[in-house]
């Protein structure tokens, strides 16, 4: 299957596509070219996790020497603390941008220009040739991220206030879960503007714009590859945590490296079940372009035809 996908795949009236038939190209290109989204989402999902290691440990050793109940005098700390979570976060964030505009490239054949005897550019190159737009697309769609997580935990703090928080102590691990999900799949809308921008004829807002656009009735499929890639991360990690248990001898398990070497191996596992969200996102926003290029092959058509 080749990687452009208006190339390889017919475009229906009106260049729309069915959810089902979308999912099924994800998952084939998915499979087929594995080895090449791999090699695009393991290194940002490394440093990523190198990145929130490092803030945790630093919010630890600010914390550390501060007893719980003088919190509320050391507010330096406090921001300090909050500027590298919340900028770590920002930071993964990011990298996950980067490398969707990578996927994108390759699923799009954005890199089909290059010439390969002059210069052979990596994945990346589109991503760094546009990077302040993707790091404003990234800024946005943070920001939205936050303001619906916060606007779940209003909604889940005021319903433990009409239960009970007795009661609703049990189902508030699923309510943050459910919670995470739908606020996921709604910021999800903007997946495609960062495939989009890469076109390079459409400002940030044009592309947000244009992702949103886009998404209106495909948000079912939207949200079914965000829930995959959630909950594929979860399974992946798990499994590495547990699997690894039963298979190394105790031996292994308690040496200091260990739990290094289970990080490592966890985090290439979310890897490598990152790419399918970001393909779709990718093959989305192709088929926002179709009908561009249908009317204007059209137009063409008819000039000629005079």
């Amino acid at each position: 299957m080749e990687t452009n996908f208006l190339s390889s795949q017919p475009v229906d009236v009106g260049g729309a596509a069915s959810p089902r038939s979308l999912l099924k190209n994800v998952y084939s290109l998915y499979h087929n070219q594995f080895r090449r989204w791999f090699a695009i989402t393991a290194p940002t999902s490394l440093l990523a996790a190198l990145i929130l290691v490092m803030a945790d440990q630093r919010i630890r050793a600010i914390f550390g020497g501060i007893p719980l109940r003088e919190l509320p005098y050391h507010w330096k700390e406090m921001a300090e603390a909050s500027v590298l979570r919340y900028g770590s976060f920002f930071i993964s964030w990011f990298l996950g941008c980067f490398a969707l505009a990578a996927t994108a490239t390759a699923v799009n054949g954005l890199d089909a220009d290059d010439n390969p005897s002059v210069w052979r550019s990596d994945g990346f190159q589109k991503a760094r040739e546009h990077f302040g737009a993707l790091l404003l697309t990234a800024l946005l769609t943070f920001c939205a991220f936050l303001a619906g997580m916060a606007a779940i935990e209003f909604v889940t703090f005021e319903a433990a206030k009409v239960v009970g928080w007795s009661r609703f102590a049990r189902f508030n691990l699923g309510a943050s879960l459910v919670g995470y999900e739908i606020i996921a799949g709604i910021v999800s809308w903007l997946g495609m503007s960062i495939p989009i921008l890469l076109r390079g004829n459409d400002s940030v807002w044009d592309a947000l714009r244009k992702s949103v656009k886009a998404s209106n009735g495909y948000e079912g499929y939207l949200f079914l590859l965000v829930v995959e890639s959630t909950v594929g991360s979860y399974v992946a990690w798990f499994a590495v945590q547990y699997g690894f248990q039963l298979l190394l001898p105790a031996a292994l398990r308690y040496t200091a490296w260990y739990g290094w070497f289970i990080a490592f191996v966890a985090v290439l596992a979310t890897a490598a079940v990152e790419p399918p969200m970001f393909i779709g996102f990718s093959l989305l926003a192709a088929i926002e372009r179709a009908p561009l290029q249908l009317a204007a092959n059209s137009q063409q058509e008819r000039y000629f035809s005079n």
